[in-house]
């Protein structure tokens, strides 16, 4: 217990620096993108509002010591339990190595405000794909994140479909419409990639856009579609999905 009461004190108070958004490439000849630090927080049941709370007296004594840490908070809005995903970017490894003083004259907060209404915290490492991702920076407020756990035998093909769909889109004239990340650290559980889809709004969701395979089938025929939806099928074992919703008050996107 005493370990998973501590994420949130390492997430926000060891690692607290000023981290922006990322840029990278899968290429090994391209400059490696930036990478995100994801905390998620399981919530003990009936404490949420504690745990909100704590998080609002978190920020305003870091602001209040002029920090410079940007971070983003998100809830997630399905699946089991009351979820938070505290997300953060870093230019390299390199800046874990740096300390937060803002940060550590305000970890009182996260021992006595935040921790003890946490049940579980799980934290890992992925790293942005640029060139296969949309350019700009990330301002919504609602976020669809699908995750991938690559097949032992046939993952190594999902991002040579993905590079080539992309290629293919891009062709036709489509814009890349979201952010792909590698996990660069995961447990058993873990997924090897995931893409993060943004939206202004819950009701951006109900708007119809055309498929990713139907544009593939427009623009490549029938067969190609066929050929490069069986191989990404076939790199897969197993997928899922959550819709998230940024917590303003909770979150830091900008200095």
């Amino acid at each position: 217990m005493k370990k998973e009461l501590n994420c949130f004190t390492i997430a926000m108070m060891v690692l607290a620096l000023n981290w922006t958004l990322p840029s990278s490439s899968l290429a090994q000849t391209e400059p490696l993108g930036r990478l995100m630090s994801v905390t998620e927080f399981t919530i003990k049941p009936g404490h949420e509002m504690q745990f909100r709370e704590g998080v609002k007296a978190w920020k305003a004594c870091y602001l209040e010591n002029k920090g410079e840490w940007t971070w983003r908070l998100w809830q997630r809005q399905q699946g089991e339990g009351s979820v938070f995903v505290l997300a953060s970017d870093m230019a390299n490894w390199a800046e874990m190595d740096k300390t937060d003083e803002p940060g550590n004259k305000c970890q009182i907060h996260a021992m006595n405000l935040i921790n003890p209404h946490i049940e579980k915290a799980t934290s890992h490492v992925t790293r942005f794909q640029p060139g296969i991702s949309k350019a700009s920076q990330l301002t919504e407020d609602v976020i669809r994140v699908s995750f991938y756990d690559l097949s032992p035998t046939h993952g190594y093909k999902m991002m040579e479909v993905v590079k080539e769909v992309e290629k293919i889109r891009k062709a036709a004239g489509m814009e890349t419409p979201g952010y792909w990340y590698q996990w660069q650290t995961s447990g058993p559980e873990s997924p090897s990639f995931h893409h993060v889809m943004p939206y202004k709004d819950y009701a951006a969701m109900d708007i119809v856009q055309e498929a990713v395979w139907e544009t593939v089938e427009k623009s490549a025929g029938k067969a190609k579609k066929d050929e490069l939806q069986a191989a990404f099928r076939s790199s897969l074992q197993n997928t899922w999905s959550y819709v998230y919703k940024l917590d303003k008050d909770l979150s830091r996107p900008s200095k």
